[in-house]
C-alpha cells in the first residue's frame, strides 16, 4: 500500500453507550457526528470501530461456546456497523463492510481502496480451528496498519489521550507501559488501554496516535495533524 494509508478506529465508547449496564445503545448524537466529519475527508482511510455495548455485554452473558451465543453476538455487531455505514452512505461516502467473522482478505481491503471506497470492519468473533473468539476492533486497527505498512494509525477514544499521574502526555512510548493499568472500568472483554498499547508496540514506521474522539480530533487526524498522545 501507499504510505499515506490512514486507519481510523473509533472506539466502542464513542459510538455506543458502554457504561455498566448499558446494552445494544447506540450513541446516536457521536454517530451522526463523526461520519459527518469522515465524509469530508474519507480518501486513503480504512475505518474500523469497535464493538461497544453491541458486543462486550453478549460476550459476557452469552460466552463464546454455544453456536446460538455466537449468532446473537455477531448479529448484534451487524447492527451497529450497518447504523455507522447507512449513516456514512447518507452522506455520500462509498462504503464496503467488511465483516471479521468472514476473515479479513488484505487483497480485496486493497482493491477497494483503489476503487475508492472507505473499508469499514469492526470488532466481532472470528472463527478458529478451535473454535471462536473474540477479535477487537484494535486487534483488527494494528494487523491491518502491519500488513498494509499504513502511515498513520488513529484511536478516537472517550479520553484525551493517555494519563501519567493524571496528566496527559503528549509522547508516549514502551518504557512507560507499567504506568497504564490492565483495563478500565466499564465492560471489556478486550483488554482496555494496557492492551491497546502492548499490541501498539508491536508495529513499526507507523504514526500512532491516541485522543479523544471528538470532531474537531477527528477532522485534524484525517488531515496528519498530530492529536492527542502520539505512541512510539
Amino acid at each position: 500500500m501507499e504510505q499515506k494509508l490512514k486507519i481510523l478506529k473509533l472506539g466502542g465508547a464513542i459510538v455506543t453507550d458502554k457504561s455498566i449496564g448499558a446494552f445494544e445503545k447506540f450513541r446516536e448524537d457521536k454517530i451522526i457526528e463523526l461520519c459527518e466529519t469522515i465524509s469530508e475527508n474519507y480518501k486513503d482511510l480504512i475505518l474500523v470501530h469497535g464493538a461497544g455495548s453491541f458486543g462486550h455485554p453478549h460476550v459476557q452473558m452469552f460466552g463464546l461456546k454455544d453456536p446460538l451465543a455466537i449468532s446473537k453476538i455477531h448479529n448484534a455487531c451487524l447492527k451497529l456497523n450497518y447504523r455507522i455505514c447507512d449513516e456514512l452512505v447518507k452522506r455520500n461516502v462509498p462504503v464496503l463492510p467488511i465483516h471479521p467473522l468472514e476473515g479479513i482478505d488484505l487483497s480485496l481491503i486493497c482493491k477497494v481502496l483503489s476503487m475508492n471506497f472507505l473499508p469499514v470492519l469492526h470488532g466481532d468473533v472470528k472463527i478458529e480451528e478451535k473454535g471462536f473468539r473474540v477479535i477487537s476492533g484494535d486487534e483488527i486497527a494494528v494487523k491491518l496498519a502491519k500488513e498494509l505498512k499504513a502511515k498513520y494509525l488513529g484511536f478516537a477514544t472517550d479520553v484525551e489521550g493517555i494519563y501519567i499521574n493524571g496528566r496527559i502526555v503528549d509522547v508516549f512510548d514502551r518504557s512507560m507501559i507499567k504506568s497504564v493499568g490492565i483495563s478500565d472500568a466499564k465492560t471489556d472483554v478486550t483488554g482496555g488501554m494496557r492492551k491497546k498499547l502492548e499490541m501498539i508496540f508491536e508495529l513499526d514506521k507507523t504514526k500512532v496516535f491516541i485522543f479523544k474522539g471528538t470532531a474537531e480530533n477527528v477532522r485534524k487526524f484525517l488531515n496528519l495533524q498530530k492529536v492527542g498522545t502520539m505512541v512510539i
